[in-house]
């Protein structure tokens, strides 16, 4: 499988790797282009063309009414829709999704009128810079809606949001997109002194506002750097399954989801010649009959269970140690056990246990090698740099990599409730 040759990332194409490497794949290495857009990125574009017109007019000194930006909004649904547009829930009509477009834009605009509070320098404006990783140059950069001036000299850059969700502020002091372009502004304008990142969730009429200090900048720095290295470094690209898998373009070439897109479309004729689908039918069959073979057993520990019971407390008010039956003879012992302390019963316990064996000279006789946890950890990236190599030396000299399959079966929702 070839591997990415980018010399150039914005926060989107990093996004994109981050939610499915699959996905990643098929849009930027193997260059697939596909024409579905989703209403809701629609909504976005046409709610996003009526502020440039807003504060393209607002920066030659005039205040537009709202009945122009709405124009403007409208004149772009207008001019964009189509029958194409995937709508995922048929509950709503294109209708409902324009005057939930209109919405926004008034919200937005009777939340800022007069539009005083900052001075635009650019509305799209492209910003970027040069990150060095492992020698190579690669250049970062992305589109900001609106960059502006505040009143005290500060930057802002202004992203706006017609999403339904509003997150946390927590979400906005950790994301990367606004962050990456905090860069990009300080090294355009090296005398910057501040920079504030701002949300605009336009259908709920909330900013959410966060700033970045120049010890997180740098740690963001290194983590787009990582990034990069684990993009270029990967020759598989598996996909990742989510739930922005429902609003994924390649779902007919995915691994995950081409079978089942392909039977979507199918008659039912042809559904019970398909291989596949007569393959996953005899799995559920074989699965149902496991599962009633697996209560069945379970019905018949729990009556084991209740003759040893019957049988110790028969040996016990006999006082013997063996009893005996037409088909063999149970035999009745007792002996000491014992019980450590575990994670879910006393944690305390055997945090304080292990600590004390770590400090005695019988560590090593009762520790051991965890290689499913030394391979998690390595896979998932999830140790500091340092560690991550220390775990790459050990997994590429004495780990034999063998491709394996697996096969699980998973009975339908609707299936399991009828």
């Amino acid at each position: 499988m070839e591997s990415d040759s980018s010399t150039k990332f914005s926060p989107s194409k990093l996004n994109t790797y981050q939610d499915c490497p699959r996905r990643y794949r098929y849009r930027y290495v193997e260059k697939i282009k596909r024409g579905t857009q989703t209403v809701e990125a629609f909504l976005g574009t046409c709610v996003h063309t009526a502020f440039e017109k807003l504060y393209e007019q607002i920066g030659h000194g005039k205040l537009p009414p709202l009945e122009e930006i709405l124009r403007a909004f409208e004149d772009e649904w207008s001019a964009g829709w189509s029958p194409d547009i995937e709508i995922k829930d048929r509950s709503y009509a294109p209708e409902d999704w324009k005057e939930l477009g209109r919405e926004c834009v008034k919200i937005y605009y009777d939340g800022h009128k007069p539009f005083d509070e900052n001075r635009t320098v650019a509305v799209e404006k492209r910003v970027g810079f040069e990150l060095m990783v492992d020698g190579a140059p690669y250049r970062i950069e992305g589109f900001v809606d609106r960059l502006a001036l505040g009143k005290d000299g500060a930057f802002e850059i202004h992203d706006y949001k017609t999403g339904k969700t509003l997150p946390p502020q927590s979400d906005a002091d950790s994301d990367w997109q606004l962050a990456i372009y905090d860069l990009a502004v300080r090294r355009d304008w090296p005398d910057t002194k501040a920079v504030r990142l701002i949300w605009h969730y336009v259908r709920h009429g909330k900013s959410l506002v966060s700033t970045r200090t120049p010890e997180q900048l740098a740690a963001l720095e290194g983590e787009i750097a990582a990034l990069i290295r684990t993009i270029k470094q990967d020759h598989e690209f598996a996909p990742h399954k989510t739930a922005l898998c429902d609003w994924c373009e390649y779902r007919d070439l995915c691994p995950l989801f081409a079978h089942g897109e392909k039977v979507a479309s199918m008659s039912f004729e042809a559904l019970k010649k398909d291989d596949g689908v007569r393959l996953v039918d005899q799995m559920s069959a074989a699965e149902s009959k496991r599962k009633e073979l697996r209560d069945k057993l379970r019905e018949i520990e729990r009556d084991e269970d209740a003759l040893r019971d019957s049988l110790i407390r028969y040996a016990e008010q006999h006082g013997v140690s063996a009893v005996a039956g037409l088909e063999g003879e149970v035999s009745i012992t007792e002996k000491d056990e014992y019980h450590f302390p575990t994670k879910t019963s006393s944690p305390e316990a055997l945090e304080a246990l292990e600590r004390e064996l770590r400090a005695s000279p019988l560590w090593k006789e009762v520790s051991h090698l965890d290689a499913k946890r030394l391979l998690d950890g390595y896979k998932r990236k999830e140790w500091p740099e340092a560690l991550l190599k220390l775990a790459e030396d050990a997994v590429s000299r004495y780990a034999k990599r063998v491709k394996e399959k697996t096969v699980r079966f998973k009975r339908k929702k609707e299936i399991d409730e009828d």
